[in-house]
């Protein structure tokens, strides 16, 4: 059963590169230089002890030839193994230091905008090594443990998945898996990485990564309905890859406006066009009561979420948002 651990999922870009696996130390510090890692003085020769600072909840780890070395401590090797899921045991007290550390590390992601990019930049370095036939095996590898991911969760049950000994929440596991998911739809290296970086920083942080997640998603910003789209991730994954395989539904009744049930923003200011006095989604253009800009009102501007639109991604079927109106039209009539 596949799990969404950081040393699984670190681990894969060692088995591209043909590279052995490094300890817990330098596991940590290679995709998070410096963030759970600080390194303690030496004089070259000798390994001295890593400590573990409560009040810090940082690991203070000696480095020695160019590795990162625990200095033999068994607690910090506990506390390193429930972060990085190669515990063997479920210790109460190093589940919660992890977790500690966990909360520590979510609140620096918040603190400091700079981190994220950063991070990004150092996974670039690394997947800068591989040629593109490899690019492609490593993102396809990457989709495909994403789909197991998913499978392997939601085949427990509720209360099972609540249980386990560092349980997800659903909403954040959900939100990790369909961003990594969405940065490898757009099929460029930029969001190879940044799909990696999700997985990475999912799997270190955890529940906490539910407050990174208020920073940046985007996703189930839905702009339609699709009638086989039932709500759960395995769906929504399959819609965002296989979209030929659904069609739009429209339930409402305001059918007077040219594109029901469609919300608009402001491209500058992010204001609520719809609420705007005199707003009319017929017209061309609309300018913003509140800032001022000009808005261009048509289908070439109906983004799934604000992701796309950062992109500039269409998703939209023309054809297929015209026929749900139509056949809508057609119930209507008949009731």
């Amino acid at each position: 059963m596949e799990e969404l651990r950081y040393g699984h999922i670190a681990s894969i870009y060692d088995e591209f590169a043909d590279q052995k696996s490094r300890n817990q130390m330098d596991l940590l510090d290679k995709w998070f230089p410096g963030l759970i890692i600080q390194e303690m003085s030496s004089d070259g020769n000798t390994k001295k002890e890593a400590k573990y600072i409560d009040q810090e909840y940082l690991i203070h780890a000696v480095k020695y030839h160019g590795h990162f070395y625990s200095g033999g401590s068994t607690r910090i090797s506990q506390i390193t193994g429930r972060l990085i899921g190669t515990a063997k045991r479920n210790q109460e007290k190093e589940r919660k230091t992890a977790e500690l550390i966990q909360k520590h590390l979510a609140a620096v992601f918040v603190s400091n905008m700079d981190l994220t990019p950063s991070l990004k930049e150092n996974v670039q370095r690394y997947l800068d090594s591989f040629d593109e036939d490899t690019l492609n095996e490593f993102g396809q590898t990457l989709l495909d443990l994403i789909f197991q991911l998913t499978d392997d969760r939601y085949a427990l049950d509720e209360l099972d998945r609540l249980s386990e000994p560092f349980a997800f929440d659903d909403e954040v596991f959900d939100g990790i898996i369909y961003n990594a998911a969405y940065q490898l739809e757009l099929s460029t290296f930029d969001g190879l990485a940044n799909a990696y970086l999700w997985l990475l920083t999912g799997s270190l942080l955890r529940n906490e990564t539910g407050r990174v997640l208020r920073m940046y998603d985007s996703s189930f910003i839905a702009i339609y309905r699709q009638p086989s789209e039932d709500g759960t991730l395995k769906d929504k994954l399959n819609a965002m890859f296989h979209p030929e395989e659904y069609y739009y539904t429209y339930d409402g009744d305001d059918l007077d406006n040219r594109f029901p049930g469609i919300e608009w923003y402001c491209d500058k200011c992010g204001a609520h066009l719809n609420e705007q006095e005199g707003f009319d989604d017929h017209l061309d253009e609309w300018k913003c009561t509140k800032c001022g800009y000009v808005n261009h009102i048509g289908m070439d501007n109906i983004y799934e979420n604000e992701e796309d639109a950062k992109n500039d991604v269409h998703h939209t079927d023309e054809a297929k948002f015209k026929g749900a109106l139509k056949y809508r039209k057609k119930q209507l009539k008949k009731e």
